[in-house]
């Protein structure tokens, strides 16, 4: 993306936050739903509006609670709607299908009630195909380490928010490695001291990053035990006495698990709507979007702005492939070419499977001069998923308010590929 491509999107996203953080302040649940899905529209990544819309607006409301501008509701009432806002992007983040992986447990520390950010993690790693075992908030040690010891998981992520309980967050860690040893850890939250941010246990800054680190910790040996953590757990530092709860504590704490429970059982709701539209919207071999999602994805986007574009590609000879080889292999092949395409294009961009050999990528924010970068990008990552013998000729185009244009134009630019010689990429001029 070019510098001037980059620098509108940040303006665009700024004002995109700008008017959430409205919203919420008003208390307007639509109004905010309303941002994230024009957000969606505009081609903006699921985990951005996670980080960039969402996040922000609870940081700027937390400010604003610490200023004194609004009341401990006034911020629950935030959380709640911050919640809801989340729902709309349950079908975008499932970039896997809907299976059982590795299994994840996600848990904040005793103590710990602010869990947006771990709720949007494991939105994240449920939408790539992992079991995601979520806990919660105000996890007990005593309770983490039945859970761990009875489903073993793979790996846990532990949220901390408030630094003085880090001696909380030891416990866990010694309980998750008494029972289960193999298990990978990564931490979250801004209460993890600053110096165990590195090793052994990696720190998720938000969610955009927690894909890169799972993948990462699958790969890596079992971590130890790092005596820091022993000593600070022995020596009890910064444990603060209990006391009774005073009313008003408790009726806040009252209201966050209301807002929480509103929350799961919605989001169980959405997640089960996104299974059947999986099923509507996916093409079965390659488990991309079909021709029905390109569709509404391409309304969408040719309503939102300008800078965005579109290519068709086809496979080069695949009817002989599929004569010398069988009909299998040729499935197996687009198998492996839709995702080669989907490796090679950006995070927000869109893959489609439109039947036969033939592909689309709908591009956001993306001029034509980018989207011939990316239109190689994907005829390079073709060659080398097929060592040399499997190539693709690609049309582009750029994508306005005349769809259909904007379909023959790339049709059009991908014949002219083909009589090129093939294995090439060809562009519309620009209208």
């Amino acid at each position: 993306m070019s510098e001037q491509s980059r620098r509108a999107g940040d303006r665009r996203l700024a004002a995109i936050g700008d008017r959430y953080c409205v919203a919420l302040c008003a208390a307007d649940g639509p109004a905010a739903e309303s941002v994230v899905e024009e957000a969606l529209s505009a081609g903006v990544a699921p985990t951005t509006i996670q980080v960039g819309v969402i996040m922000a607006g609870m940081r700027r409301i937390g400010e604003l609670w610490e200023q004194g501008k609004i009341t401990v509701a006034d911020e629950h009432a935030a959380t709640g709607l911050s919640y809801r806002a989340l729902l709309p992007l349950q079908e975008p983040l499932q970039i896997a299908p809907p299976r059982s992986r590795e299994r994840v447990v996600l848990a904040a520390v005793e103590g710990q009630r602010h869990v947006l950010g771990l709720r949007m993690v494991a939105d994240v790693l449920e939408g790539a195909g992992f079991e995601v075992l979520y806990l919660g908030a105000d996890v007990p040690s005593g309770a983490l380490r039945a859970f761990v010891a009875e489903h073993m998981p793979t790996l846990i992520g532990l949220s901390s928010t408030q630094a003085h309980d880090a001696p909380h967050l030891a416990q866990e860690i010694i309980a998750i490695h008494e029972v289960n040893p193999a298990g990978r850890i990564m931490l979250g939250g801004k209460g993890v001291p600053p110096e165990w941010h590195d090793a052994p246990y990696p720190w998720v800054p938000d969610a955009t990053v927690v894909l890169d680190t799972v993948e990462g910790l699958l790969q890596d040996p079992p971590q130890e035990l790092p005596p820091m953590i022993v000593q600070l757990c022995s020596s009890g530092a910064g444990v603060r006495p209990s006391s009774p709860a005073s009313a008003s504590v408790v009726e806040d704490e009252r209201l966050a698990a209301a807002v929480t429970d509103a929350s799961e059982v919605a989001r169980r709701y959405a997640r089960r709507a996104a299974e059947y539209r999986y099923l509507a919207y996916r093409d079965p071999l390659t488990a991309l979007p079909n021709r029905r999602a390109f569709e509404d994805r391409m309304i969408a986007l040719s309503q939102h702005g300008e800078d965005n574009a579109l290519l068709v590609i086809d496979v080069d000879e695949f009817k002989e492939i599929n004569d010398t080889q069988g009909h299998d292999a040729g499935d197996a092949l687009l198998v492996r070419l839709g995702q080669a395409i989907r490796g090679a294009v950006r995070a927000g961009d869109t893959v489609a499977r439109m039947g036969g050999d033939e592909f689309t990528v709908l591009l956001p924010l993306c001029t034509q001069t980018e989207a011939g970068h990316v239109a190689e990008q994907i005829r390079t990552a073709v060659l080398e998923m097929s060592d040399g013998e499997v190539t693709v000729s690609i049309g582009g185009t750029p994508l306005g308010a005349d769809r259909r244009g904007a379909v023959l134009d790339a049709d059009r630019a991908l014949y002219a590929a083909k009589a090129a010689g093939r294995n090439c990429t060809e562009l519309a001029a620009a209208p």
